[in-house]
């Protein structure tokens, strides 16, 4: 039996230029879902983010956010955040990277199974995936209870390597060829295994991983992307390519 190559993308931050959970925190607020202080305290967050306060302005504003909402779920109606996801996909569903658009577009090409495993919640991960050809998706799962939810979560944002050795085995694939393409510390697990990783503007803990291990980084800022690889002989990063976006 032949096995199939295959390609791993995170989605927040590497194929989506913002991230999709965030987006959907964004909309729910603007729809005065959320309580005020818990906008309040994610807002003033977000500024100290903008301002670059200090070197974990940004993980602080994300753990304001993400469990602030968290804590919230219980009183979260399940239609009220549907509506959520819906405004989300529909006017944000194309801001996405170009390099990672076209790698990934040219890989389903190349007839890799392509695979989705995201932070993001499972109803924005699957409609957003589905748009972009994914095969699998895998999102976080937050359980229902009628109109609203429990509150239990099964995340999926850490972990990432297991999950992708679980479909690896299930959906008999090989690690030939491998990609997988990440933009943070919890996607150094899934990069660790494949055969050709790729650090796409990769946080500074990323970073640091990536050029222990000798992995490919991407950077895209502007029109433009920028491709860096060890150099084999004395071990520092060369220039690539460099391509107009």
């Amino acid at each position: 039996m032949t096995k199939q190559k295959f390609a791993a993308f995170d989605i927040d931050g590497t194929l989506f230029r913002s991230g999709l959970y965030r987006e959907v925190f964004y909309e729910l607020y603007k729809m005065d879902i959320l309580p005020g202080n818990l906008g309040e305290t994610t807002t003033i967050k977000h500024q100290e983010w903008r301002r670059r306060q200090h070197d974990n302005a940004f993980e602080e504003f994300e753990e304001a956010m993400v469990g602030g909402l968290n804590l919230h779920l219980p009183q979260l109606k399940v239609s009220d955040y549907d509506e959520a996801v819906k405004r989300v996909l529909e006017k944000k569903a194309e801001n996405v990277y170009v390099y990672t658009r076209d790698l990934l577009f040219q890989l389903q090409k190349e007839g890799y199974m392509t695979i989705a495993i995201s932070g993001s919640q499972q109803e924005l991960v699957e409609p957003f995936a589905k748009r972009y050809g994914f095969d699998i998706w895998i999102g976080q799962t937050w359980e229902r209870s009628g109109d609203y939810f429990t509150g239990k979560i099964i995340q999926t944002h850490t972990g990432k390597d297991k999950i992708l050795k679980q479909l690896i085995k299930q959906h008999h694939l090989t690690l030939e060829d491998s990609y997988a393409v990440g933009d943070s510390n919890g996607d150094s697990g899934m990069l660790s295994i494949v055969r050709h990783p790729i650090a796409f503007n990769p946080t500074y803990e990323l970073l640091e991983k990536a050029m222990d291990n000798g992995w490919k980084i991407v950077i895209e800022r502007k029109n433009t992307s920028i491709e860096l690889v060890k150099e084999p002989t004395h071990g520092q990063y060369v220039l690539e390519k460099a391509s107009r976006q």
